[in-house]
């Protein structure tokens, strides 16, 4: 079950880390807290990316978990302890089909919905912020997300949410502290609530000791899962 977790916040650690082409590597801590069913649980680790794709998770509480991912969706999730690995094969785990990339490259205008295949369909503005709706340029009602909302606060996306067939709600995100990386506005802390049913969970990630570069020298960024390990 830990591992269903653990592979559940690296698709939310997806939604962060990814780095533009003048950064070859680049480094970071990062502490999740859940909630759901008004049971928390708090995850705690470093993360370690490669301009080509490969990125190792260091899961340091309340377990150690080790998860590599590399661009084409082939990810590892390996338990130290028990020298076992598990491996999965989803495009979902892609490391170059990143949300917030989108921020350390400047294309934030559209989120990565154009190339998920959404077409903007209305803009408006709230005040002193923009807000831009998107559909699915080709219909599908097996689609799990028919509709997306981005808000923005000047150029910087504060809000997103995602509308299923029924019209509901199914997710939030909410991104803020923002602070610069490699010159471009970052947000250091995202909030997302994803709906079941009544039932919803949250969780609030945040990041801090970024590194690039020559800076970020960790050795996971060459970690190898040993050639002993059990595969389950």
């Amino acid at each position: 079950m830990r591992n269903v977790l653990f592979a559940g916040l690296l698709l939310s650690l997806f939604a962060f880390i990814a780095a533009p082409q003048t950064v070859e590597r680049l480094s970071a801590t990062m502490t999740t807290r859940q909630v759901q069913k008004g049971k928390s649980v708090t995850v705690r680790g470093e993360v370690y990316y490669q301009r080509n794709g490969n990125m190792v998770t260091h899961f340091t509480f309340p377990q150690e978990v080790i998860i590599l991912a590399n661009k084409l969706g082939e990810t590892r999730i390996y338990d130290p302890r028990r020298n076992a690995v598990m491996r999965y094969q989803n495009n979902a785990f892609s490391t170059s089909t990143t949300q917030l990339a989108y921020f350390l490259t400047g294309a934030t205008a559209d989120m990565g919905l154009i190339q998920l295949g959404f077409v903007q369909d209305r803009t408006y503005n709230t005040g002193k912020l923009l807000v831009t709706e998107w559909r699915l340029k080709t219909p599908d009602p097996k689609a799990a997300i028919q509709r997306v909302k981005v808000v923005f606060d000047k150029a910087n996306p504060i809000y997103m949410d995602y509308k299923n067939t029924a019209g509901k709600l199914i997710r939030k995100v909410f991104y803020y502290s923002y602070q610069p990386i490699d010159g471009r506005p970052f947000p250091m802390a995202t909030t997302e609530i994803v709906y079941d049913g009544a039932d919803s969970t949250v969780a609030k990630t945040t990041y801090g000791g970024i590194k690039i570069n020559g800076d970020a020298n960790s050795p996971y960024f060459q970690y190898s899962i040993p050639a002993n390990a059990r595969v389950e």
